[in-house]
């Protein structure tokens, strides 16, 4: 991941996020970041590294002061949350 300025992680965003359909729309952005909550947080990004990752993900770590946002392939997001087998 690389930091970027709060301008390119909005940019990106819209650009990359699928817009109101998808949930990462203008409502969300001001919600969360156009009045920050928490001053001082990096802005995070890890741009898609082929057309089929295409699932934004957004996740607020307030202990590192970071918002990661970062793109996932369908079949990657499909097993995001899955645990392996537990014994």
């Amino acid at each position: 991941m690389k930091e970027v300025t709060k301008e390119k992680f909005k940019e990106i965003y819209f650009r990359l996020g699928g817009g109101k359909a998808t949930g990462w729309g203008p409502d969300y952005w001001n919600s969360f970041f156009e009045n920050e909550k928490k001053p001082g947080m990096k802005y995070m990004i890890e741009e898609p590294e082929t057309p089929e990752h295409n699932r934004m993900m957004i996740v607020t770590d307030y202990g590192a002061n970071e918002y990661r946002l970062f793109f996932l392939s369908e079949e990657s997001e499909e097993s995001f949350f899955e645990f392996p087998d537990t014994p």
